[in-house]
């Protein structure tokens, strides 16, 4: 029997640990991505550029920020399962702080 396809699969399946600091970064280059490609785009088009390159110019400054949105999704779903993962934390510190009781009919 060949084990290394069960590893691979395995492999696949298992997720790296994220890093606290991470979906932070990945939002912040998302959105000085997309800042820099219009400010790059407005002074293509406001400069007198040449009319072949405004295009690729254009498409670049377009293409840049979808790129580095790709994995905005998936920080903002690492942001919010931090959060609720905090939330829940808090949940059961405030309910172990609540005194035990016997049920009333000696379940």
């Amino acid at each position: 029997m060949h084990d290394e396809g069960l590893l691979d699969d395995h492999a696949l399946t298992m997720r790296p640990p994220v890093r606290p600091w991470r979906p932070r970064l990945v939002l912040l280059a998302a959105i000085l991505t997309a800042l820099i490609s219009a400010g790059v785009c407005v002074a293509a088009i406001l400069a007198p550029a040449p009319a072949v390159a405004i295009p690729l110019v254009v498409a670049i400054c377009i293409g840049c920020p979808m790129f580095a949105g790709w994995e905005v999704p998936n920080a903002l779903a690492a942001l919010r399962a931090n959060r609720a993962g905090k939330a829940l934390a808090k949940l059961r510190r405030s309910l172990d702080r609540l005194p035990e009781t016997e049920h009333p009919l000696g379940f």
